[in-house]
């Protein structure tokens, strides 16, 4: 990939973004292709993004920075070399990704992911312009997220062998509980319709049986990990990533922070009075009085 438009409030840390970084400059380099970047300005940039643009411009790595408001960006934003400014983020973005490479050039978009839940409200807005990244046929990776690439297409039901092949075969996915190359992976991935013989049911289950590690699934495509979640019961939304896939497969969830609710506050009591209704019959009376008194 050569161009790497960067988006998101998420955030890293200096060491894990500078390796990133780095491996992504080392592939481009192997590749003989340029590196650059299209970068979000932000008025109030978090210490991750500020830890990029002193990363990039101390390596002399070209960027442009892309924004709502260009007067009101942060002073850190030193040596762009050019300025977009757009309300409509999705658009811009779209119109960068397909105008912005030279011949031969690629480009992708590289999410700051607030949150693990793909439904929490501070990446609303990312997820929809992921969402519209990837339906324009571009690649979604998360950078907080060792660059695994998200997921966004539509989940396709399966459907289920027909009765009377029940008892003689059994879908190719169950092979895949074992961890294989990442290319053998993608072929049994894209031949989810196809069946096996008899014989090669009894490997499959015994393949089954042998005990998923973690290393073993980050080895494998993202088409294969929904095998294995898919043969195991556990279905998933649009955009989960594989580190979600890995951990509901190995039943490792991560833990959540609970939220105690704020208990409704109550009205004093005074020897079982109301201190409320009290002090409102107490006004109504001192009314009363003072108008007595005007007459």
């Amino acid at each position: 990939m050569t161009m790497h438009v960067v988006l998101g409030d998420g955030e890293m840390t200096k060491k894990e973004l500078t390796e990133t970084l780095s491996d992504l400059w080392k592939a481009d380099e192997e590749a003989e292709q340029t590196f650059w970047f299209v970068i979000q300005g932000k008025s109030d940039p978090s210490t991750t993004d500020q830890n990029l643009v002193k990363w990039m411009e101390s390596n002399d790595i070209y960027y442009e920075v892309i924004t709502d408001d260009a007067d009101a960006m942060h002073a850190v934003y030193t040596q762009p070399q050019d300025t977009h400014v757009a309300k409509q983020l999705s658009r811009k973005v779209l119109n960068l990704l397909n105008s912005k490479p030279e011949e031969g050039e690629e480009a992708e978009l590289l999410a700051l992911f607030f949150s693990d839940d793909s439904s929490a409200t501070e990446d609303r807005w990312l997820n929809q312009v992921c969402q519209d990244v990837f339906d324009a046929g571009f690649k979604v990776r998360a950078l907080n997220d060792g660059l695994l690439e998200v997921d966004l297409a539509p989940v396709e039901e399966e459907e289920e062998p027909a009765e009377e092949e029940a008892d003689n075969v059994v879908p190719i996915k169950k092979a895949a509980a074992k961890a294989p190359a990442k290319k053998a992976a993608a072929k049994k991935a894209a031949a989810s319709d196809t069946e096996v013989s008899e014989e090669d049911e009894v490997t499959a289950e015994a393949d089954a049986d042998e005990p998923l590690t973690r290393e073993a699934l980050e080895e494998l495509e993202l088409p294969a990990l929904k095998e294995i979640a898919a043969a195991k019961g556990l279905s998933f939304p649009p955009r989960t990533r594989m580190t979600t896939y890995i951990d509901a497969i190995l039943g490792e969830d991560r833990p959540s922070v609970e939220v105690t609710p704020v208990d409704e506050p109550q009205a004093a009591a005074l020897n079982g009075v109301n201190v409320d209704d009290l002090a409102d019959l107490i006004a109504d009376r001192l009314i009363q009085r003072l108008a007595e008194a005007l007459q």
